[in-house]
C-alpha cells in the first residue's frame, strides 16, 4: 500500500533520521548485499571522506515480475557526495559492479580502484550504455595502498571463483576495518590452506 500524504514531511529527507557525523567518529553502511544476494555496495566514512565498496545490482525475484534488476539505495551517497573519495571494487561478478551505470553520474563519478580484470569488466558493462561520462578508473594490485582523503586503503589478493579478487582494508585511528567482497577461502577437507590462515592472520 502506498504511503498516506503526510503535510508535515514537506522539505524532509529520506536520510534525515541519519544523526550528523560527529568529529572523530566512524559511519559504515551498508547499502546492500546484507542477507541477501545482489546489491552489494557499503560505505565508510570518516571526516571529510567516504569510500565506496562494491556497487553491485540484485536481479528480478518472484516478487518482482517485470523488473530486470534491483540497484542499492543511495540516496545517502548522493546527499554526500562531495564526500566521496573513491568506489573499491573487490571483484568483476554483476552483484559488485552491475550497477556503475547507473549509480556513478547521482555520486558525481568518484575514481575507481579495482585489478586490471575487474576493471576491463567494467568498462565492458559501461559501454553498453551509450551516452554516459567516462569513468575515471585507477588498476590496482594486491600489496598495494592508495591514500584516499583522511583514510588510506591496503589492497590483498583473494583466491576465488572470479580472476583478480580484492580485499580491502581501510585503515583507521581506531582499526582496520576488512571488507572482502565474497569470502572463499582455500581448503583442505573445509580447513584452511596455512597460506589463508597467514593472509588472514
Amino acid at each position: 500500500p502506498s504511503t498516506p500524504y503526510d503535510p508535515s514531511s514537506m522539505g524532509k529527507r529520506e536520510t534525515d533520521h541519519i544523526p550528523p557525523l560527529k568529529d572523530g567518529d566512524i559511519r559504515v553502511i551498508h547499502l546492500g548485499g546484507v542477507e541477501e544476494i545482489g546489491r552489494n555496495m557499503s560505505l565508510v566514512e570518516y571526516k571529510d571522506t567516504i569510500v565506496v565498496v562494491d556497487c553491485g545490482v540484485q536481479f528480478t525475484e518472484t516478487n518482482t515480475p517485470g523488473i530486470d534488476f534491483i540497484l542499492p539505495n543511495t540516496r545517502y551517497l548522493e546527499e554526500h557526495k562531495h564526500k566521496i573519495k573513491g568506489v573499491l571494487v573487490t571483484h568483476g561478478h554483476l552483484d559488485h559492479i552491475g550497477a556503475f551505470p547507473y549509480i556513478m553520474p547521482r555520486i558525481g563519478n568518484p575514481p575507481i580502484f579495482a585489478r586490471l580484470f575487474t576493471s576491463l569488466m567494467i568498462r565492458k558493462r559501461q559501454d553498453k550504455i551509450p551516452n554516459l561520462p567516462q569513468l575515471d578508473l585507477t588498476v590496482v594490485e594486491k600489496e598495494t595502498s592508495v591514500a584516499l582523503g583522511d583514510l588510506t586503503i591496503e589492497f590483498f589478493a583473494i583466491k576465488k571463483e572470479s580472476p583478480s579478487e580484492l580485499g580491502v582494508i581501510i585503515k583507521t585511528p581506531y582499526g582496520d576495518i576488512v571488507h572482502h567482497g565474497t569470502i572463499k577461502l582455500n581448503n583442505n577437507n573445509s580447513t584452511p590452506t596455512k597460506d589463508e590462515e597467514e593472509r588472514y592472520k
